[in-house]
């Protein structure tokens, strides 16, 4: 339950200052970015314990609450005087986490990658042979 949560903060968090990307004519990098955003929050949604029970209705629901926060953050945007509120935007949140959430369900090799438990590295124990032929260090 967790991750979701901190997803939307950082989400919000982040929202609140100037975009700080280049503008370009033929294509805005600030949609990929709310394109990918919101993805990882849906997918972070649909990942919860209690939606996986029911594949079809966790899907839709994480769909929809991506996508209804997204038009929230977009609308708390156009009450700042650093950012507007764009239909864009909110389009992009939503495509990000159909994309995401069809993706984590149909594509096993992405929710397989998901789902794997995270190991930091740790050095493999010297055996007594190799710590004796490097004086132990």
């Amino acid at each position: 339950m967790v991750w979701p949560v901190v997803l939307a903060g950082t989400i919000t968090l982040c929202s609140g200052y100037p975009a700080a990307v280049p503008e370009m004519k033929w294509f805005e990098p600030d949609k990929l970015g709310h394109f990918a955003a919101y993805g990882v929050l849906a997918t972070a949604i649909v990942r919860h314990p209690a939606l996986t029970r029911w594949q079809t209705l966790g899907a839709a629901g994480a769909i929809l609450l991506a996508s209804a926060y997204g038009l929230g953050d977009e609308f708390r945007q156009g009450l700042t005087t650093v950012r507007l509120f764009e239909w864009n935007d909110w389009v992009a949140d939503t495509l990000g986490a159909i994309t995401a959430v069809v993706l984590y369900l149909r594509w096993g090799g992405y929710q397989r990658l998901l789902e794997r438990p995270v190991r930091f590295w740790r050095p493999k124990p010297q055996s007594k042979q190799a710590a004796l032929s490097t004086g132990g260090n």
